[in-house]
């Protein structure tokens, strides 16, 4: 009877776990149907706002090859750490091009945001 408990505990937590998290991104934003949008805030916004703000046609363009960059490098060092014996020196290198990446993308966005208000 123990085992039986600790093995349907095991099951509901497991699945729930599968089930509520998608993905360890970091929740920043995402590409959705080609308009950058903001997790937290789903689907409201679209065009050529992003959390709010005005974008250019050309900002836009800029903020989706950053995420894209994001991502793939995101995906990079998954596949490093999926290795049997993964080279930390590279998955260090790459989060800091992620964080050098997001930092920019922050500059670009707190500039639009000066430059349209």
């Amino acid at each position: 009877m123990k085992k039986l408990l600790l093995i349907g505990a095991v099951m509901i937590s497991a699945i729930s776990f599968a089930n509520g998290h998608g993905s360890m991104s970091t929740g920043m934003n995402h590409i959705n149907g080609g308009n950058m949008t903001c997790k937290m805030m789903g689907n409201k916004m679209g065009g050529n706002h992003m959390m709010g703000m005005n974008m250019t046609p050309e900002l836009r363009k800029e903020m989706q090859n950053d995420m894209i960059k994001i991502q793939e490098k995101q995906l990079e060092i998954s596949k490093i750490m999926n290795t049997s014996n993964p080279n930390m020196k590279k998955v260090e290198s790459l989060n800091n091009e992620i964080y050098q990446i997001k930092a920019n993308h922050m500059t670009k966005m707190q500039q639009n945001m000066t430059q349209t208000n």
